[in-house]
């Protein structure tokens, strides 16, 4: 009797040589060389060679990770994910690049760095000519031009053609930041934007208005200085208290704010608020030591670029802020105002009380 599950041992496959203890094991090895996909997926068509395989990955469909790191807590839908990822914290590295030295912990890690020293790209996007060094890498490119976008969002119903974009972005909805920069210490859910982010500290500004020559550190800075109409001069937002006018809304709520006295941005060091989180990402500057802007005359640095702009006035001599009842002139407006304090006690010095004209 011919029992699909009963042991043969020192069987081997014809083809790689490998050697099984089961027959079913046997012939399902077989299927993976002769390219038999009988397992597909109901979501997205993919389709696998193994059911146990298919079982992984419709878990991936349904959010399902039953495997769970205890170091990180980070949660995977199988083991071997897991496996490998814990080699990530115990830094075992037993895969080593015979060119460059570098060590990998994972052999697919080292492959995939192989290709780079050869830079060898087989898979080319008929579309578009786009060659990339992975088949998976390929169908995914090509989702992008068919419009596919399986992975949705439960939460807002945003599509994406990969997982890996869709857990990225369910990290922005559940807060989660891991990239933080080490100079300011602001935390990034994206590797990307941390990467973005570090350029503001060097000062390395690719956005150019093409209108103005104006250079932004970040694409997002140019976009809001184009929708602005700072070329065609329009403010169309109005305050109703003073009158001041603004090119965006955002600019007339953080000033209406300012009437109202609200100040929702806290620093968690010293408890300070302020209206605008720009103004509170300043003020943290100064808790962290970082001083930017150097002076070119004598050398000292300041935390903020409007500070070395008030520094630099006191080189050259520039004083603005003058009194309307001395004439006296000041650097700084903050020095004309405590001047201006001193007026205030010596005429508020010589008005008589009311005890003193009976």
């Amino acid at each position: 009797m011919d029992y699909t599950g009963a042991a043969i041992t020192n069987t081997k496959c014809e083809i790689c040589g490998k050697a099984f203890v089961w027959k079913n094991s046997l012939k399902r090895h077989m299927d993976i060389h002769a390219g038999s996909r009988n397992h597909t997926c109901d979501v997205c068509a993919k389709s696998f060679t193994q059911k146990g395989s298919l079982n992984s990955h419709m878990n991936m469909h349904v959010g399902f990770r039953s495997h769970t790191c205890d170091v990180c807590a980070k949660t995977f839908t199988r083991k071997g994910a897991l496996n490998c990822h814990m080699k990530m914290h115990v830094d075992i590295k037993n895969y080593k690049c015979v060119m460059c030295d570098k060590e990998f912990s994972r052999k697919w890690s080292l492959l995939s760095h192989m290709e780079i020293h050869g830079d060898i790209k087989n898979y080319t996007c008929d579309l578009c000519g786009k060659a990339f060094r992975h088949k998976c890498n390929l169908k995914n490119h090509q989702n992008a031009h068919a419009g596919m976008k399986n992975h949705k969002c439960d939460i807002c119903g945003r599509g994406f053609t990969q997982s890996g974009s869709l857990k990225l972005h369910m990290d922005l909805h559940a807060g989660i930041k891991n990239h933080k920069c080490g100079i300011c210490l602001k935390t990034f859910s994206l590797k990307s934007a941390l990467q973005q982010h570090m350029e503001t500290h060097v000062g390395v500004k690719n956005y150019k208005c093409g209108i103005c020559g104006k250079a932004f550190t970040q694409l997002s800075g140019l976009t809001v200085h184009m929708h602005m109409h700072m070329h065609s001069d329009i403010k169309k937002h109005i305050c109703d208290i003073c009158g001041m006018e603004f090119y965006r809304k955002r600019g007339l709520e953080y000033h209406m704010n300012r009437h109202a006295g609200v100040k929702n941005h806290k620093c968690e060091v010293c408890g300070k608020a302020f209206v605008r989180k720009s103004y509170l990402k300043l003020h943290m500057d100064m808790h962290v030591g970082v001083q930017n802007h150097k002076c070119e005359v004598c050398g000292k640095a300041l935390v903020r670029k409007s500070c070395l702009k008030l520094h630099m006035y006191m080189h050259v001599g520039v004083k603005n802020h003058k009194c309307d009842i001395c004439g006296k002139s000041y650097t700084r407006r903050h020095s004309l105002k405590c001047h201006m304090d001193k007026h205030a006690d010596i005429i508020a010095g010589c008005i008589p009380t009311t005890s003193t004209m009976k």
